[in-house]
């Protein structure tokens, strides 16, 4: 099985599990309407549909390479993909923002600002927007992402996530109950996985054909390991957030022994 044929067969497994969460999330939100629940809902959607727009554009582009279908205008279907799916992962970055300014509401600095931080982080994420879809304009039907754009995205993702990271530690530290620390945890732990995700992909593009060329034949192993953590990062964001009752079992005793 070649490169490309793997990565299409990944990004649809990806897809599928990215689609069961973002579904368990929005039957929670009509359950209890809680604003987080949405906030988390709308950010996992538009991360999935960052993944449909990879997963049909490399499907073609596996298509079009092996000769089952024609490409007569010569688009440059993998890196239409790309685009397209790091525009909508930048609208996912600022509904993450959302999220923990919502959730951790209490915090000083929200209390100050209010939801001034989220919309400049919007704001920022909006420069993603232009620089991609710009430039897909400009080159079309053949755009090419370079490694300003994926540096500048990274970076405001790694932001959204270590923002995640860091305001989950305070009411982990008061946590009481195991369960609650617990689910503290798994939300730290896919902030981890969310900014691995990217560092991945980066270390892809770096060391792959479009840059320094290091690992030669297109996609890296860092590519299918940034899937992976995919998994993790959305796994562990539903179940930290919704501590579902087989998870929440595990913790049963009442208080928490150590700190």
């Amino acid at each position: 099985m070649d490169k490309l044929l793997v990565a299409v067969v990944i990004e649809g497994i990806v897809l599928a599990f990215v689609m069961f969460v973002v579904t368990m999330l929005y039957i929670r939100y009509f359950k209890r309407r809680r604003r987080t629940a949405l906030a988390l809902a709308v950010a996992f959607t538009f991360w999935d549909i960052a993944i449909i727009f990879l997963f049909v554009f490399r499907l073609l582009e596996y298509l079009v390479v092996n000769g089952l279908i024609l490409n007569p205008n010569n688009r440059e279907y993998g890196d239409i993909g790309v685009m397209l799916g790091y525009s909508f992962s930048a609208l996912s970055n600022i509904f993450i923002l959302i999220f923990v300014s919502l959730i951790f509401s209490q915090a000083a600095i929200f209390r100050r600002t209010g939801m001034l931080i989220p919309i400049f982080f919007a704001a920022l994420n909006g420069i993603t927007i232009g620089i991609l879809l710009g430039g897909g304009i400009r080159l079309w039907p053949a755009p090419q992402y370079t490694m300003l754009p994926t540096l500048y995205h990274l970076t405001l993702t790694f932001i959204s996530f270590i923002a995640l990271i860091a305001f989950t530690r305070q009411p982990l530290r008061h946590a009481i109950l195991r369960w609650e620390k617990a689910g503290f945890r798994f939300i730290i732990l896919s902030g981890v996985f969310g900014i691995l995700i990217y560092l991945s992909f980066a270390l892809d593009f770096l060391f792959g054909d479009n840059a320094l060329g290091i690992i030669s034949g297109g996609y890296t192993p860092f590519f299918f390991l940034a899937y992976v953590f995919a998994i993790f990062m959305c796994g562990l964001a539903y179940i930290g957030f919704t501590m579902p009752d087989f998870v929440r079992n595990r913790f049963k005793e009442t208080k928490l022994d150590d700190n």
